[in-house]
């Protein structure tokens, strides 16, 4: 046993918890294909348009920047972290789990006859139901 595998660095924490593992993959190979662009653009050509002919164009689009106080409907809501409606209506219903008395997703407005919730809310509640999910006990 090899005692210096005691004193080995902490990892860093991921900076956005609602990452799946899905997207901190994808995250990180588009880190990778940036560099490899700066170095080497018909490089990077080259190999986008081999995976682009596997299917896999993800890489090629932009992410999208969302606005924290962009307004939302219930059904934008759970399109953006990628869950059913109903569980956006359900997180809207709870106590925060980690701040008791506040609401878990505070509803915003109406738009209409729709609800409306603010994204930046969206995706902390989504981050605080990841890390209850992840927490043992």
């Amino acid at each position: 046993m090899n005692p210096a595998y005691n004193n080995q660095p902490r990892r860093g924490r991921w900076p956005n918890p609602a990452d799946t593992a899905l997207d901190r993959a994808r995250r990180v190979a588009g880190m990778y294909r940036a560099r490899l662009r700066a170095l080497d653009v018909d490089a990077c050509d080259e190999l986008d348009a081999t995976a682009a002919a596997f299917g896999e164009d993800w890489m090629l689009d932009k992410p999208d920047i969302v606005d924290p106080d962009r307004e939302l409907t219930t059904a934008q809501a759970a399109e953006l972290i990628n869950v059913p409606v109903q569980r956006i209506r359900n997180w809207a219903c709870l106590d925060h789990p980690e701040q008791p008395g506040e609401p878990l997703l505070p509803r915003f407005k109406m738009r209409g006859r729709e609800r409306t919730y603010l994204a930046g809310q969206v995706l902390a509640a989504a981050a605080t139901m990841r890390r209850r999910q992840n927490t043992p006990g």
